[in-house]
Parts: structure tokens; sequence; C-alpha cells
């Protein structure tokens, strides 16, 4: 029988990846309303991902059986990278093509006008971004590349942990105390460093790998865990749940280091896993799960957006006699409005059918639980 679906973690990742796009919605001039400046809370909206690294620890080794007792076969490993590869990478295609080809579109519309319209996607810069982009290899750069589809990176580096999942499982079937204790060791000490290093955990290549790895082995580690925390009812439950949404909102809210808002993401998805709790009406409601269910690619299509709206949106608005405010609101709406629109349609059109189509090859069957298995949103 397949895991039971974890419908809290599909709201709270879509919850999650909605804010993502409020958070590069920060990026820019122009004005801002008083909500998005009154606090750090938005601007901080980079931390959200770590929130995703710890989910999708947790979710990939209950579904893919982390717990088991004897090491993984190079043929099981085989399917596990197949299945994930056929989850990620059509729609990380498909989002790079659509940039690609805005760029073509904009050098030839240059070059039919006499001006440039955007930068040259042919220098070597933006190729070598390019290049690595493609197989997902971007975050693992330590140089500085340009950035092509800028979400893409958390894929990149979940890729890292993907390949490392068939190992780590094979080592805590062999000796489980002792894995699960270097988990717990290379989490705390990467958290460690970084806070004493600037305290930023806006890392999006060089060390990113490592960045997701660390979210990603605490998500395991609340699997291996989950059962005690499962039992966890009552009043307890509910003062945890809602301690745990009090500390993420406060985190982001003021200038605490980032490190402190990973105990406060942990407990959430601890105390979440069972469906249980007073944050289940918010997080199993049907809004909740529609974005859940596209969270992917609203993660992946917005900044594509981004880029091709706002190169009209900005020609538009110039011509406009209006209020800045009120072009604000326009701009979101507009940009909010075409993410949920095109994400709904590359879900059902682009996400669904490829994944389909790519686990035939790759694995030789269709994936069992086509919504329930998260990426890196």
């Amino acid at each position: 029988m397949p895991p039971r679906h974890i419908v809290s973690h599909t709201g709270l990742r879509g919850i999650a990846a909605l804010l993502v796009v409020f958070y590069h919605l920060q990026f820019g001039p122009g004005p801002r309303f008083a909500f998005e400046t009154a606090t750090l809370f938005f601007r901080r909206g980079y931390l959200w991902v770590d929130l995703f690294f710890v989910l999708s620890g947790f979710i990939i080794s209950y579904t893919a059986g982390a717990g088991r007792t004897k090491p993984f076969s190079p043929a099981e490993a085989g399917r596990f990278l197949g299945a994930r590869i056929a989850r990620v990478y059509p729609l990380h295609l498909f989002t790079l093509g659509v940039l690609l080809l805005f760029a073509v579109l904009l050098q030839i519309g240059g070059t039919l006008i006499g001006h440039a319209l955007a930068p040259d996607p042919w220098r070597p810069e933006s190729m070598k971004a390019l290049l690595l982009a493609l197989p997902l290899l971007h975050a693992w750069d330590f140089g500085q590349i340009e950035a092509w589809n800028i979400p893409s990176w958390s894929i990149s580096a979940e890729m890292f942990a993907y390949l490392l999942f068939p190992l780590i499982v094979t080592l805590h079937a062999l000796a489980p105390r002792a894995t699960r204790g270097a988990l717990l060791i290379l989490a705390i000490a990467f958290y460690v460093v970084v806070a004493a290093t600037g305290g930023s955990l806006d890392i999006v290549m060089g060390w990113a790998p490592i960045r997701c790895l660390a979210g990603f082995s605490l998500g395991m580690l609340l699997f291996y865990w989950r059962e005690p925390i499962g039992r966890i009812g009552g009043g307890m439950l509910a003062l945890l749940q809602i301690g745990a949404a009090a500390m993420i909102v406060a985190g982001l809210a003021l200038p605490w280091p980032d490190v402190t808002l990973v105990p406060a993401f942990v407990l959430m998805v601890a105390t979440t896993w069972r469906d249980k709790g007073p944050l289940m009406p918010l997080l199993t409601a049907r809004p909740a799960r529609f974005l859940g269910e596209i969270s992917y690619s609203i993660y992946m299509n917005h900044v594509c957006l981004i880029v091709i709206l706002g190169f009209f949106w900005a020609r538009i608005a110039a011509r406009l006699d209006a209020p800045p405010l009120l072009l604000r609101f326009v701009w979101m709406l507009l940009l909010l409005g075409a993410t949920l629109i095109v994400s709904t349609l590359t879900y059902r059109y682009v996400e669904k059918p490829a994944r389909k189509w790519l686990s035939k090859r790759l694995i030789g069957r269709t994936p069992r639980l086509p919504t329930a298995v998260p990426t890196a949103p």
C-alpha cells in the first residue's frame, strides 16, 4: 500500500511557494505598500526555501522507504534517481526554454529597431550559466555566474541530496544510530558555520548543495523520529503548532539570525505530519491544497513571468498617468494572477504528462503518487 498522503504538508508547501513570489516582488524600483515595508517579513522570503528542504527530506524519506532494513541495490537507486529526475527536470527544461526563447526574440527585435532591448544572451557569462543550468549543476558553481531562472538553483541543490539519498539510506540500514548521529552533526555544523560567518542563509551557489543537504538531513531525521512525535496530542500539539507558526512569523519579521528559523521550520513539519492540530483548517483547506499541488509550477514559473511580463509592464506603466501605488497594485495583481493561471496550465499539461512519459522510460512505470511527493518546493 502506498504511504498516506500528508495533506497538511501539501498546503504548507503551497503557502510557502506563494510567499516566495512575494519575496521576488520586492526586487526592482518603485514604491512599496506599507505592509511590504513595515517589517522584514517579505524581504526575508528566501528562507522559505529552507522549509522546502526540510519538507523534501521528510516526504521523500516517507515515500521512498528510508526506514528500510536492507541497503539500496544499484537498480533500486537507479529507479529512485530516475523518479526524481522525472519529477523535477521537465518543468525546469520548459522554463529554461521559455526564457531562452524570450531572450532570442528580444535580440531579434533589438536588431530590427536598431538598439538593444536586452543584454546579449550569447555572451560568455550567459552561456556558461545556461550550460550549467541545463544539467542542473549551476548551484554547485563557486564562481559568479549569471542566473537564467533564478529559483532553479534550489532544484540544482536538491539534486545533490537526491544523489546521496540512496547512500544515506543504505548506511542507515547498516548502522542506524551512527547514521542519524552523522546527519544531525552535519546539519548542526553547517548552521553553526553560517551563524559564525555572517549569518545569512541566502546561499544560492557554491555551498548551496550543503545548505540543501543540511535541511534535507533534518527532514530525514524527522522521518526516523516521526512515531514518537506523532503520538503528541491534545494541548501539547496545539501549543507546539501555534508556537512554530509564531516563531516563523516573528523570525521573518524581526532581524533575527537566519538560522533561528530552521528549528521553527523543523517543528512545523514535525507537528503537522499526522494532519492533526489547530492549524489543519488552514493547511488542509481547498485553496491551500490547490496551491500545494501546483507549488512546483508556481515556484518555477513566477520569475519567468516577472521577466517577461515585467518587460512589457515597465513600458506600459511609463505611459500611464496613474499614482505609483496604483501601478504597484496592478502589477502585483497581474503577476499573481498570471502565475496562478500559467502554473495551473503547466502543472496539467507539462508537469504531469512529462513526468508520466519520462517515468515510463527511466523506471519502467508511472508514479503512484502524482501529487504527493514534493520537490523543493
